[in-house]
């Protein structure tokens, strides 16, 4: 039977019967995936500390992999959901970039405290965690399934700033609206890479990166740095320079990079 449109969700056949668009099917199951998080953030998370919160976070993540998997697989393959190794240079080499522009970033504030130092063990357990977890899950589920999801829907632009509001969302209500607005940056970024690049194998090595940055050189915890009070800048400079080099990536990726690829065709 012959399809007619049906607004931008899907489309209706003769008959009446509705078939949304693969897009729409998976974001839909994504926003279910997440309604256990209502009565998590209510009633679970203010209640549990140490290592109850750790093997909560831990199967929380164990969860998300298991549905964005269930989710993603119905519809694309793992290199459609990013996993892949298309662009693994160049996401590797712009994020490096980041990297460092947000280290210069940090060492030019002083905290007005200590990072937590760590024995081997512990330190190997914050690797895994970080890389085999947060950043697994988080890019699988953002830049890979959300994005894939938006762009095979409605386009790129749609992938990239619906993926980067997820992932705001998903920082904003466990860590409040400065770390949400930061994440959105973030994800942004993020997103051009992923973008640019067609896959996120690098991304969830910077995923990993970024966050054990943070952990090893300021803290684990946003409370902790909070209660330090007002941090100071003691180098400019480096700030000036950090921020340079963080907002050279995005540029590059979304002015330059085409240009860059068009001169190595030429020659």
């Amino acid at each position: 039977m012959k399809k007619q449109p049906l607004a931008i969700f899907g489309v209706q056949d003769a008959s009446g019967k509705i078939a949304l668009y693969p897009g729409v099917a998976a974001l839909l199951e994504v926003l279910l995936m997440f309604l256990p998080a209502i009565p998590a953030y209510l009633w679970m998370w203010p209640n549990v500390q140490g290592t109850a919160q750790l093997i909560a976070q831990c199967l929380t993540y164990l969860y998300v992999l298991a549905g964005t998997l269930f989710i993603g697989l119905r519809r694309w393959s793992w290199g459609e959901l990013g996993l892949n190794r298309k662009g693994l240079g160049l996401s590797l080499a712009t994020g490096l970039v980041f990297l460092a522009g947000r280290m210069l970033v940090i060492q030019s504030i002083a905290w007005g405290g200590e990072p937590q130092r760590y024995s081997p063990a512990v330190l190997a357990w914050q690797v895994f965690y970080y890389f085999l977890l947060v950043g697994l899950v988080e890019e699988l589920l953002f830049r890979g399934l959300v994005y894939q999801a938006l762009d095979s829907w409605r386009g790129t632009r749609w992938a990239i700033w619906g993926s980067s509001f997820g992932f705001m969302l998903w920082h904003i209500f466990g860590q409040g609206p400065l770390i949400g607005a930061a994440t959105f940056v973030l994800g942004l970024v993020f997103a051009v890479i992923r973008w640019r690049a067609g896959g996120i194998i690098g991304l969830i090595v910077l995923h990993g990166l970024w966050d054990l940055q943070a952990v090893l050189l300021v803290s684990e915890s946003n409370a902790q740095v909070l209660s330090w009070g007002r941090p100071e800048i003691s180098h400019l400079g480096w700030m000036v320079a950090g921020f340079a080099m963080m907002i050279a990536v995005p540029v590059y990726l979304w002015k330059l990079h085409p240009l860059v690829l068009v001169y190595r065709q030429k020659r």
